[in-house]
């Protein structure tokens, strides 16, 4: 089975790139800044914050913003 000459080109260039792509995410960690380890913890208040009520607002906020482009939609169809 003989392989093209087309193939092996792109067979090497992505190999090439693959390892490429390694280094240059290896190249971003730097170092001395900590790294997260273990479960958050919920006792502190900026945590509650950011992890639970955050978000939480966020998702209230889109059904809210969903139900009014509804709205919206259905007046200018009724005025149409």
């Amino acid at each position: 089975m003989k392989r093209s000459p087309k193939f092996l080109k792109f067979s090497f260039f992505a190999t090439l790139l693959s390892f490429i792509a390694g280094l240059q995410s290896y190249a971003q960690m730097q170092p001395g800044i900590p790294k997260p380890r273990g479960p958050v913890d919920l006792s502190d208040t900026s945590n509650l914050v950011i992890f639970i009520i955050l978000p939480i607002l966020v998702i209230i906020g889109y059904f809210f913003w969903r139900k009014a482009m509804k709205k919206r939609k259905e007046e200018e169809d009724n005025q149409q």
